[in-house]
């Protein structure tokens, strides 16, 4: 009886244990994605400032540029991916007189619910 409430006890903690990892991963991801986004920001003004205007899309910046010596892409392409293996959303113009909008569709990979990082 004492053997199976200490493996009860175990199994109670191990749960616990995982419920409270699996919070910290997903903040984890939030906080990355937040960082990207930030990381992918940069290579659209870094593509701004030598095209003259904004990207098509975000597939353009991992492409090398024409028009300059070295031959090197403006982010590279796992960099346009969020935590959860998608394409970050870009639109341009973006909403609200902004140039453009980057973000993430989140956990549920669904454009514009509660879980879009931005």
């Amino acid at each position: 009886m004492e053997m199976i409430l200490v493996l009860a006890i175990i199994a109670i903690l191990i749960a616990i244990g995982a419920a409270t990892l699996g919070d910290f991963d997903e903040q984890a991801k939030i906080t990355a994605a937040r960082a990207q986004i930030g990381t992918v920001s940069t290579a659209i003004k870094m593509y701004k400032v030598n095209n003259r205007n904004l990207p098509p899309s975000l597939d353009a910046l991992v492409k090398p540029p024409a028009n300059v010596p070295v031959k090197k892409p403006f982010i590279e392409s796992n960099g346009i991916v969020d935590p959860w293996d998608n394409k970050y959303i870009y639109k341009s113009p973006g909403r609200e007189g902004k140039a453009y909008d980057l973000y993430s569709a989140g956990a549920d990979k669904k454009d514009g619910t509660d879980d879009d990082v931005h």
